[in-house]
């Protein structure tokens, strides 16, 4: 028989799921048998559930309550995935000002937004802290894989949930992740938003051009470490989740005063015209890295704890 010691409950949180948020309709025992007791590193525990989250049930041994909770999240991110796919597609403006035709589609434009916001709330809610009689649970809540914002079980849970929501090529998103790193999710998932519908010879071409292009990311890094004569301020690269910014684009950028999208956008053509002796492939690649660096520098915040050549636009 297991001895489950219940949580300390917040006094205005009493009545509320430790999971989503929701109203709690009982009291979850973790783990549910006596044989997982010696899998989990801190005590048995009893806490607030709502009826959905007590639903769900969980395959395989948790070795934690925080590992399970991810768990119950992922439940619910694939119960509610097309919920979610709303915010994902559309901003709430958007659907506002969307003019829908037919009273199903009428009362999808009317209801939308608020289906996405409350399966995203339960899906971001983060619990109180657990403590038993004062005393905190001990933990850590290190794993799994984090995408904006939120913690997916895996970078394959990450993978599945967008595919669903977003209806995406899976294939082509798994290879494309498998291929760029995990580190670099978001330029997977932009390249598989653009490409939904593609037949097999679309998608081997794309992943034909991304291998190419990776190569060639490979042989510029490998060329800024050995041979830097072509860059005169000491830059170095900058590792992104969507991309590497490479140090003889952000050079480009500062001597051409090159400080924001809008300005890029205007100046492509001189950019293309300065790296086009390197090739399609690795112009592009060059391109799309400083993209996302120009945005990323428009938070100040970044440009502080992120950028490490920011001392060199100044001067």
């Amino acid at each position: 028989m297991v001895n489950y010691s219940l949580i300390d409950v917040p006094f205005n949180l009493r009545h509320t799921c430790w999971f989503c948020g929701e109203p709690s309709y009982d009291l979850l025992s973790f783990p549910s048998s006596s044989r997982q007791v010696h899998h989990i590193f801190h005590q048995s525990i009893e806490l607030p559930a709502c009826k959905e989250c007590l639903s769900f049930s969980s395959s395989g041994v948790s070795e934690s309550i925080w590992s399970y909770r991810d768990k119950v999240k992922h439940a619910l991110m694939n119960k509610y995935a097309k919920h979610l796919g709303i915010g994902l597609q559309w901003t709430k403006e958007e659907l506002e000002e969307a003019e829908f035709h037919g009273a199903v589609l009428e009362g999808f434009g009317k209801s939308a937004w608020q289906m996405y916001e409350i399966a995203k709330a339960r899906v971001d809610y983060v619990g109180w802290e657990l403590c038993v009689d004062g005393s905190p649970l001990e933990g850590d809540e290190s794993y799994g894989f984090e995408f904006n914002g939120v913690r997916y079980l895996s970078v394959q849970a990450c993978i599945d949930h967008h595919v669903k929501a977003l209806s995406l090529d899976k294939l082509l998103l798994e290879t494309i992740v498998e291929l760029v790193g995990s580190e670099r999710f978001a330029y997977g998932l932009r390249i598989a938003e653009l490409n939904r519908d593609i037949s097999n010879k679309e998608r081997n071409a794309i992943i034909d051009e991304i291998q190419k292009q990776e190569q060639d990311r490979v042989d510029i890094l490998e060329e800024s470490q050995f041979e830097n004569d072509d860059v005169a301020l000491p830059l170095v690269s900058i590792v992104m989740p969507e991309a590497t910014v490479q140090p003889e684009a952000i050079e480009w950028a500062i001597e051409h005063q090159c400080a924001d999208l809008e300005t890029l956008m205007h100046m492509e053509d001189a950019f293309f015209d300065a790296f086009e002796h390197l090739g399609g492939p690795t112009a592009f690649a060059l391109f799309d890295g400083l993209q996302w660096y120009l945005t990323a520098r428009q938070d100040p915040k970044w440009r502080e704890e992120e950028d490490l050549n920011d001392e060199f636009w100044n001067e």
